[in-house]
């Protein structure tokens, strides 16, 4: 199975009508989490009505939703493509005055002899609906709002905000996150931890959505955005998701921009979450690229020294300064390749590709 998001997931033992060709082993993915993500309900319970709290029943599908994609994972590593007997359970851990929720998600991993639409019957919430609940006419409100009011930029993104965003996974307000995201670059040295903060709701934002969604959000910004420091950010939050992806990054380092193509070559040394023996061959075609498309790009020349009729080599920058060789440009600080002293350069990158392919084929081949 190509992607741990098609694994099919069911409670029951059995799938109608399908054989299970073989029972792998148990799989389990744990969720934990403080009890300050249910601060609106504990606090005050100010969103109550009619003895039920939205927020904290967002929260709890939230978390539920966030084990079944871990259990996934978990059967994707083991080659199963479904999971029977699914079955998840809440537990409170506490010790010395502080106390955490942990789901636990439990099923067996399978081997199905065959998945097709037509053999697996859909479930209700991708039919058609014919009802439609007031909770969900409210959202949606709430939502169009939002919307609305980060397209003025009249929008505050506070802790409120910041929640309404992830749990619901409102992704059209992406291009005004960066916004203000280009904003707290800006105060990063005089308030670090402020900085710090926004980065981790940032983090937890983009998490949340779907992975096709961040993965092409975050790529075409990675193409677009002007600011270099924020260029660099952002692929930390690609680092920090795993979310390598093979051709969004071959589409990035044949950018026309120099900026862009060396951030392809930062992304290629993240992860992804799993590896199989087509990444072996995607990675290998990768360092391919590289090695054969990141020569100089300086100009190497010579020049008559001073006092003598004897010439020396130097070479010339793409900023128009002349300079000695193997050192860095007296005015942008650029080796011959491109590099500054403290990026990673086209060699160390793919010897560090080099070693990922060993490691992937050691374990696999």
């Amino acid at each position: 199975m190509a992607n741990p998001k098609d694994i099919l997931v069911i409670t029951s033992s059995l799938v109608e009508g399908i054989k299970i060709k073989q029972y792998l082993k148990p799989v389990s993915a744990h969720v934990v989490a403080g009890t300050n993500i249910f601060s609106d309900f504990l606090g005050g319970l100010a969103d109550v009505f009619g003895g039920r709290s939205g927020g904290y029943q967002k929260q709890l599908t939230s978390l539920y939703n966030e084990a079944i994609e871990k259990i996934k994972y978990a059967a994707y590593e083991v080659g199963a493509n479904c999971i029977v007997g699914l079955s998840i359970d809440m537990d409170e851990i506490s010790g010395k005055g502080k106390s955490m929720f942990m789901l636990t998600a439990v099923g067996t991993a399978v081997i199905l002899e065959k998945i097709t639409t037509e053999e697996v019957e859909l479930p209700e919430s991708e039919l058609r609906l014919e009802n439609i609940g007031a909770d969900k006419i409210n959202l949606l409100r709430k939502k169009k709002a939002v919307i609305e009011k980060a397209s003025a930029n009249t929008w505050t993104l506070n802790d409120d905000m910041w929640n309404f965003i992830t749990v619901n996974r409102v992704d059209e307000v992406f291009p005004f996150v960066m916004k203000k995201f280009s904003e707290a670059m800006s105060y990063y040295h005089t308030d670090e931890g402020a900085f710090e903060r926004f980065y981790k709701l940032m983090l937890g934002y983009l998490g949340a959505l779907p992975d096709e969604k961040k993965l092409a959000l975050l790529y075409n910004e990675m193409a677009n955005e002007p600011n270099e420091r924020a260029g660099l950010r952002l692929t930390k939050i690609i680092k920090d998701l795993n979310l390598f992806d093979f051709y969004r990054t071959m589409d990035l380092l044949t950018n026309n921009n120099w900026l862009v193509q060396k951030r392809a070559l930062c992304i290629s040394t993240y992860d992804k979450p799993f590896y199989n023996r087509q990444d072996i061959q995607d990675l290998t075609k990768l360092i391919n690229y590289i090695q054969e498309n990141f020569r100089e790009r300086g100009t190497i020349t010579s020049k008559k020294q001073l006092l003598s009729s004897k010439e020396k080599q130097i070479w010339v920058c793409t900023c128009g300064k002349s300079n000695d060789m193997n050192v860095y440009c007296s005015g942008c600080e650029q080796d011959v390749f491109g590099f500054k002293e403290n990026e990673m350069n086209s060699d160390a990158v793919c010897n560090y590709l080099q070693q990922k392919v060993e490691l992937i084929s050691e374990y696999l081949n």
